[in-house]
């Protein structure tokens, strides 16, 4: 049975929308909209975006930590700094702007890229650390499974799964994948923000089981 006194029910389920981008070369999702800082804290933003070469050419960040996560395509980046690397489907990538870092992300020619982009605060004491990068390979994170569901950890943990990212703001990510009528619990300290993002399916949540579905934010 379950304990209910220990599950949370949920504050909001949002709908997204489609929108064109900076570009027409680029389509997104706003996931968690800029602005509700007090209520998303420490999360600052997170897109779901479509995206072709060419698209985010050099740009600057500093002061918060962005974490990419690649659907589909590959994902080439480089920045001012040496760093360059490369992300296929189903990698991550933890990258701290710290005291700033300009860098550029672009897509193979032939292959657009479907990806996730979180942007994470730091705290004052931390603006300006030492920029630096995790590539995050998707065949190497931990994965906890249970009956009908697999839970891939990518920051912070998941059952008995524990990721090895280093984290300057404690977060944590999984990749949740669940069979029909499968149910998970996901265990979070009670001072966290949380929010699930639905990209396939549909499944119920919280205390109350709450219904979503693709394309909403719990």
């Amino acid at each position: 049975m379950r304990d209910t006194m220990l599950q949370r029910g949920l504050r909001e389920v949002v709908n997204t929308h489609m929108e064109p981008g900076s570009s027409p070369t680029h389509r997104v999702r706003t996931v968690l909209e800029p602005g509700h800082w007090q209520a998303y804290d420490p999360f600052l933003l997170l897109n779901e975006d479509w995206f072709h070469a060419g698209t985010f050419a050099d740009h600057p960040h500093r002061g918060f930590e962005t974490v990419t996560y690649v659907l589909e395509g590959r994902l080439e980046h480089f920045d001012n700094r040496g760093g360059r690397g490369s992300l296929g489907a189903g990698d991550a990538q933890w990258m701290t702007a710290g005291r700033g870092v300009i860098h550029n992300e672009n897509p193979d020619p032939q292959h657009p890229v479907h990806s996730l982009q979180l942007w994470v605060n730091l705290p004052a004491a931390l603006k300006l650390v030492e920029p630096r990068y995790q590539d995050l390979r998707g065949s190497d994170m931990p994965v906890r499974r249970a009956d009908g569901a697999e839970m891939r950890v990518f920051s912070g943990s998941s059952g008995d799964a524990r990721a090895s990212t280093s984290n300057h703001v404690p977060v944590t990510m999984v990749d949740f994948r669940l069979s029909p009528e499968a149910a998970v619990t996901q265990d979070l300290p009670a001072v966290y923000n949380g929010f699930f993002y639905l990209l396939e399916g549909s499944g119920r949540f919280g205390v109350a089981e709450t219904k979503a579905h693709a394309g909403q934010v719990v």
